[in-house]
């Protein structure tokens, strides 16, 4: 199951989807062909997602943030726990060079 980092942004791209697909609809139902279709529907949906999906995007930005701010304090808590291990390694086997190896 995603957690809900992941379902914010899948749900807010799928919102941008859904947009694009409804304009492409409508500009094709309007007469537009080719490659002025997609573009006319990327630039109508990508102003419309700004003011439709305001609430979605805020809420994935807050999902994501929460991620890696959990992610780095856990990369934090590791990293520390390695340092007191090699800290303790040291110590109890005295100064070693760990460069290089020992041949």
């Amino acid at each position: 199951m995603p957690g809900p980092a992941a379902r914010s942004v899948l749900g807010y791209n799928l919102g941008r989807f859904a947009l694009f697909v409804a304009c492409v609809m409508l500009g094709y139902l309007a007469g537009l062909r080719s490659i002025l279709l997609i573009v006319v529907a990327l630039v109508v949906s990508g102003v419309l997602s700004y003011f439709l999906l305001a609430r979605q995007r805020v809420a994935m930005a807050a999902a994501v943030t929460n991620a890696v701010t959990k992610s780095r304090a856990r990369l934090a808590e590791r990293t520390i726990a390695e340092d007191a291990y090699v800290d303790a390694l040291e110590q109890a086997d005295g100064p070693q060079d760990v460069t290089r190896p020992d041949r």
